[in-house]
């Protein structure tokens, strides 16, 4: 019954303020600032660092791919007949194919 009682009364005080009439405005007007915000452009030094990182990543990439060697070994066939290691007869039927 305490608990109650102290909800209701929390809930009696909600009722009884009286809210700003200025709230919204000033809520509005915080909202319409922060829309205004200037964007300010980078400057000269950030650009030129972008690009030339970029530049640099693309270099580095080029020339890693250009360093690749292959093997001098020449390349090996293998021919496996499966029919042989695997002893198909069991599943065919017919011993021709």
């Amino acid at each position: 019954m305490k608990t109650e009682h102290h909800i209701d009364e929390f809930i009696q005080r909600a009722k009884e303020t009286v809210p700003n009439p200025y709230l919204s405005t000033r809520v509005m007007a915080k909202i319409e600032g922060l829309e205004k915000v200037e964007r300010r452009k980078s400057p000269l030094w950030q650009a030129l660092a972008l690009a030339i990182s970029i530049a640099a990543a693309a270099f580095l990439g080029v020339s890693i791919g250009n360093s690749y060697v292959e093997d001098g070994t020449p390349e090996r066939i293998l021919n496996i007949n499966d029919r042989q290691i695997e002893s198909l007869g069991y599943y065919n039927f017919d011993e021709n194919e």
